[in-house]
């Protein structure tokens, strides 16, 4: 069972960056993209902070746990809550035409969902 939220995890991020992110980009104009995707990721990193908090519950209740599950399943609650807190910080500096602190603010926010996203499809070979 405690595969099961990583698998959610990949999935979700996947989906997310692969498909809706790319598709609403495309479709939409700017104005309206900046509206949706202010409204869509912080459901995203909510749900992946869920996601990260529930594995960390089924490992806990697993017969053999591995550190390296709780280490990887408390990482992602823990980036995936970063990434979320980042959110305000991030859309004030696009208001404020602060370039410089967007472009630190979005990179921490791709780079830690990229390491979670490895990390999880990782989970499965430890």
């Amino acid at each position: 069972m405690h595969y099961y939220f990583p698998g959610m995890i990949v999935g979700f991020i996947l989906l997310q960056t692969a498909i809706v992110a790319p598709t609403l980009f495309k479709k939409l104009d700017i104005k309206d993209f900046g509206t949706v995707i202010r409204a869509l990721w912080p459901k995203f990193f909510m749900w992946l902070t869920v996601f990260g908090a529930a594995t960390l519950v089924t490992v806990y209740f697993d017969d053999h746990p591995s550190v390296v599950h709780y280490v990887i399943a408390g990482a992602t609650t823990l980036f995936a809550l970063t990434c979320y807190l980042i959110i305000p910080a991030t859309n004030r500096a696009t208001d404020e035409g602060n370039q410089k602190l967007f472009k630190i603010l979005h990179k921490v926010s791709v780079s830690l969902t990229v390491i979670i996203l490895l990390a999880n499809i990782g989970y499965i070979f430890v």
